[in-house]
Parts: structure tokens; sequence; C-alpha cells
């Protein structure tokens, strides 16, 4: 974390270096003999953001794509069409709210899409395609595999993000342990050969689920009228859904000889389904009444702070400087073996390899984790209180201190996310600040059984005692969670914030859900997975949830430490009204407004978020401040520490209650 001359140089050393080997290495795309990247030093055309290169590495000519190949489809969406076949798909663009469209490209393989920020992606009638190894943008919330030949639904993709899933026209033959609930629609057209469902959860949220033939009508309807189903297994949750529907529609269902106790065969329609006597997936948002940390009572205490990055699509990369640091030792590796991905496998530590998801045979570095490592026989995990796409979190003791413990799922071990998990291990491990959620340390027998271990927050995230803490009158300030204790809350939130921005840390996605809370120890900042040293190379990639970015963020501008104050502002937004930014605003047809609309309307200073009236105006005007549309216009937050700690100040002299909070 220290910026000393030695670290500086070590770091423009691995710069030249991994520059001055890229043309010499072999070309990893060696054993495709087409291949779609967006490395720009392949794509060497003019504005292309991607292009087409053969097996040497070599763009292809006339091959590439640029922004001026984007076009406007019948909704208003940007559709970037690719029309030229490849087997490989490398990377993807750093593009916007965006579609790509890959239909019948031939494509036989997906790499590492990480680090692009597309939203919407069809990979229709691609025969032959395999998703193993995949790793998919996390900004992703629209995805289409349909027509491609699968028997098995990929276990890679995100579902847990997405908004809208197509996998029509398939040969599956089951569906298994997805999380849907985020999802509007998902559709299953002309899969006849789907015959079980077992642990799939959906929401509210979802207006259309089908499989083909009948013509879809309104009110929305969800069904699967021409499978019939032999196992239909469902929480009481999803069952709950399910009833309130307008029309369910399926061709069978007979469950007599599949339901088994202690679940119960209930009624549903016109049909009769399993139900678990459990819920399959924790609620992200759960409620706790627990008094002290020592001794946590309530089964219903709200992880999805310290699940993080899990929930929506894996475990972040940790600080751009290890990243440089180990691709110039790996430069410098005599053997070197590299997958379609670029990893490097196979070297010569024994004691850290691991065959991850795919078959892959991974090595990776845990000699950073030698000195946090815990002794696992003190470790006892007590119960599990979250789990997400890609990982889960259990409540648990560490030499008689009660812990949360984040480790992968079972079967979600690609060699990415366990490196993922490493390195934000790290990163965290070095953070030392009480208003910072403080890692205790890391457990493994081997790294794809990594688990990380932090403090345990009784009170869950600000976004539960938020919603927990509501006022049932919507003219009056919250008698549960009043003025003065937001105000302690959110003197802790910059306090946080100024200990990372004193390291040069953007921490990149601050809002609600990402802030736990204690009874004892206050309140504190987590969720570093986005986390980054300010640098020119990487303050460029949009990062977090939409609605608390700055504008300059949703730009894809250059950004500094001044992207976190905009959050804040965000935050302060959540505080005075206990809803999330822009809740409250509706487009024509009374709907919410979805994020891209959100999206816009921020950048061109069309909106801001609601302060509620009864805010105290020296709060509201330090929200106003930290939402300026010019970053520099934005206090600092050291600035706002001093004038929040003024105010505090100003408060506790006012015997005679003259200042008002």
């Amino acid at each position: 974390m220290r910026r000393t001359k030695t670290a500086a140089a070590l770091i423009c050393t691995a710069l030249i270096a991994a520059a001055g080997t890229t043309e010499a290495e072999t070309c990893p795309y060696a054993k495709f003999n087409r291949t779609f990247t967006s490395d720009p030093t392949m794509c060497t055309q003019a504005g292309a953001i991607l292009c087409l290169v053969d097996n040497q590495c070599k763009q292809i000519a006339g091959k590439s794509y640029s922004k001026a190949n984007v076009e406007k489809d019948p909704t208003n969406t940007d559709v970037l069409i690719i029309k030229d076949s490849a087997d490989y798909l490398a990377s993807l663009p750093l593009i916007w709210n965006t579609q790509i469209q890959f239909f019948g490209n031939g494509l036989k393989k997906i790499g590492n899409l990480s680090s692009s920020n597309i939203s919407l992606l069809d990979f229709q009638n691609n025969p032959g395609i395999s998703y193993d190894g995949a790793v998919f943008p996390r900004a992703m919330t629209r995805i289409s595999i349909a027509q491609d030949g699968l028997t098995e639904m990929p276990t890679t993709i995100p579902y847990g993000q997405l908004a809208e899933f197509f996998g029509w026209e398939n040969q599956f033959t089951k569906l298994e342990n997805i999380d849907f609930r985020r999802a509007n629609e998902v559709k299953f057209t002309g899969t006849p050969t789907l015959t079980s469902l077992t642990n799939v959860s959906f929401s509210s949220k979802l207006t259309k689920l089908y499989a083909p033939s009948k013509i879809e009508v309104d009110p929305p309807n969800r069904f699967f009228d021409v499978s019939v189903f032999t196992t239909f297994l469902i929480d009481n949750s999803t069952y709950q859904v399910l009833l309130t529907t307008p029309t369910f529609q399926v061709q069978g269902i007979d469950v007599t000889k599949t339901c088994k106790s202690p679940n119960t065969i209930m009624p549903l329609k016109s049909f009769n389904v399993c139900v678990s006597s459990v819920p399959f997936i924790a609620s992200d948002v759960v409620p706790t009444s627990t008094p002290a940390p020592t001794a946590p009572k309530s089964d219903s205490v709200n992880m999805g702070a310290i699940l993080g990055g899990v929930a929506g699509g894996g475990f972040a990369l940790g600080l751009l400087v290890w990243f440089l640091v180990n691709r110039y030792k790996r430069s410098k590796a005599k053997s070197k073996n590299l997958d379609a991905n670029g990893f490097e496998y196979q070297q010569q530590t024994a004691n850290t390899e691991n065959t991850t998801q795919g078959g892959q045979s991974a090595v990776f570095n845990m000699e950073a984790l030698e000195l946090i490592r815990l002794d696992e026989k003190a470790l006892t995990k007590t119960k599990h209180v979250a789990q997400g796409a890609y990982g889960q979190v259990f409540l648990g003791e560490y030499k008689g201190e009660v812990v949360a413990i984040k480790c992968l799922l079972p079967g979600k071990n690609t060699k990415a996310d366990v490196q993922f998990l490493i390195d934000e291990i790290k990163l965290t491990s070095q953070l030392d600040c009480p208003y910072i959620v403080r890692t205790i340390g890391a457990s493994w027998a081997t790294p794809i059984m990594l688990e990380m271990v932090v403090e345990w927050m009784d009170r869950g995230d600000l976004k539960n005692v938020l919603e927990e803490t509501k006022p049932s009158n919507p003219n009056a300030n919250s008698t549960t969670f009043t003025w003065r204790e937001k105000i302690n809350c959110l003197l802790s939130i910059v306090e946080g914030l100024v200990y990372l921005h004193s390291l040069d840390i953007i921490h990149r996605d601050l809002k609600s859900r990402n802030i736990l809370m204690d009874t004892k120890k206050g309140t504190k900042l987590t969720d570093f997975g986005t986390a980054r040293e300010t640098s020119n190379e990487t303050m460029t990639i949009g990062v977090g949830t939409y609605r608390w970015m700055a504008p300059e963020v949703l730009k894809e501008h250059y950004y500094t430490v001044a992207a976190d104050i905009y959050s804040l502002g965000m935050v302060i937004s959540e505080m005075s009204t206990h809803h999330i930014p822009y809740v409250d605003l509706t487009n024509g047809r009374g709907k919410p407004l979805v994020d891209t609309a959100i999206m816009s309307m921020v950048i061109h200073q069309e909106i801001q978020p609601t302060l509620s009236p009864l805010s105290p105006p020296w709060v509201k005007e330090v929200a106003l401040q930290c939402l300026a549309f010019e970053p520099e216009d934005r206090p600092t937050a050291l600035q706002l520490s001093a004038l929040i700690r003024k105010n505090l100040k100003l408060l506790g002299d006012d015997d005679q209650g003259l200042y008002h909070l």
C-alpha cells in the first residue's frame, strides 16, 4: 500500500516488461483459427473496439468493428451485430448499455469477458459452443443461448444477475439450482425434453416464463405449456409467486413419484407441485434483532453486504499493483503454459495445485496469505446465512470470536473465481481502520477450499436498518433511527473514506448495502471487491451499482476519489428517505424508471435523488455539495469530516434547543 520509489520502479519495470514481451510471446489464441478480441495491441485499425485476429494474433484485414457500427433497434437499444465468424470470443469492448449479437457466428468457446461493461449478449444459433470457463461481464443483465444445441444449462452463467434469459430450442432435460429472482423474463420455448425443475427460484419481478405454442396475452403469462414435468420442486417463496400468476400453463405435472417427505404436494392452478420444507436460497434482505455481537440469536441476519460481489457474479480483483507485479513475475518464468484465457497453469509448486471447474489444473500463489492463515481446527461454522450465484456466507466462530466466513460455492471454483477471492483477501487484510470491516484471516486445506474470515456485524447492512426503521408516517422522521444516530453513522462512513482516500484507494461501490452496522462496533464500510488504487490505466473502467455512480463514471471518463463523494450523496439521500435513490421517479406510464433511463438522465443533469424536507438543512446542503455534477466542486472526505464534527459539536452545545435536527 505504500507508494515508495522501489514500488514505483517495480511497477514501471513490470509495465515495460509486459509491453515488451507481448509480441515475443506465443499467441494465446494459437489453437483457434479466428478469434474475436478487443485488445488494442491487436486491433490496430483506427477506432476499432473489436476485431478478428488469426492464430498468430494478427488482425485480419477489414475485419474490425467501431462505435460507428452500433445501430439503434426498434426499442431504441444500441445494438452491435457481429457478422463475421470465429471459433473463440476472447474479450469484449468497454462500452455501456449495448447489445452485442453473435447470431450463427460459429463460436465454439467463450473467454474472460469480465472487463467489459456490455449488458446484453446474444449467442443464438451457435451449435457446439461451450460455455465452460467463460467469465461474463458484471453489467450483463440479459443473455441468449437459444438454438445452441445444449443438453445442460451452463454453470458459468451468473443467472442471479439477469433480468432476461433466453434458452429456447435447446435439449435441456432439467433445470436445477438456478436463481432467477432478478429476472422479469425467462424463455424456454421449444424444449419438450424438459421434464424436471428443482430449486429454481423466481420473485415477483417475473412477468414472463414460458415454453412454446401459446400466444402471450395481457396480463403477461408465465407458463411451460409444452413440457410435461415429473419433478417440480420449488420452495415456498417461489410457490407463492406462482400462485399469484394470472396464467400458468403447462402440458402436465405429475410429482407423485418424486415428492417425498418432508416436502409437501401443494396445488398450483390445476396441477400439484412439490414444495420444499426449507427455503432454497437465503434472502438478500433479512432483518435481525440480535442485541450483542458475541451471541447472535436471530436466524435472519442480513449478510448481503458481506456477501458483496458474490451475489452478482464472482469475487472482485485486487489492486492493480499486485496484478502488474504478478504479471512481471510470470513473464520471467522459464516454463510457461497458457490456456485460451491467458491463464498460466501447471507450474511447479505442488502444494498449491488444484483442479478447478472445467478440469483446469491451476496453480495459485498462496504465499501472501500465509501470514494471515488461521488455525483450521479453531474455525467452526455454525449456520449458513446467505448464498449468491458464486459464493456463500456462514456464521461461525474463531477462538471465541463470532465471525462471518465467506467461501465459493461448490462447482463455482474456476481459476478466476479462486484468484479473485485470493486478491480480495490480500487487499482487505492490509486495511486497518475502525471504520472498515476487519478481515481476520484466511483458511484453506487446498486453494479451491479457500475461506475468507471477517468480523461479524450484528445489525446487518444500512439498507436493512433503514427498511426496518422506516417511519409509518411519511411526513414524520423515524423515531427508531433518529437523525442524531444517522449523523453518527454518516461520520463513520466519512471517516472510512478519509482512510481509503489517504491511501489513494477509491471504493467505487459505496451504497447502503455495502455499509454494515453493529450494536457495539458502530458503522463500517465493506465490500472492497471493486476498490482500486487510483491510476490512469484503471480509472476509466466503470464499476459499481448504476444508481450510486457519479456522472463521470457513467460517461466512462477518468475519475478520482471524488466519485466516492458523489456516491456518499446518494447514501445521504437513502438516509433521508429510507428508500434507494430514484425509487419515487416514474416514466410516462407510471412505471418505475429502469437503470438505463436513470443513467442517461444523470449524465444529462436532468435528475437528482430526493431529499426529505424533514432532513436537517445542513445535512441537505452537504448532500447537494456531494452531488455536484463536476468532481472538482465536491468536498473532500476530510472536509466533510470536519464539517460533520462541527455540526455535532453545535448540537452538543445547544442547551436551549435552538439547533434542531
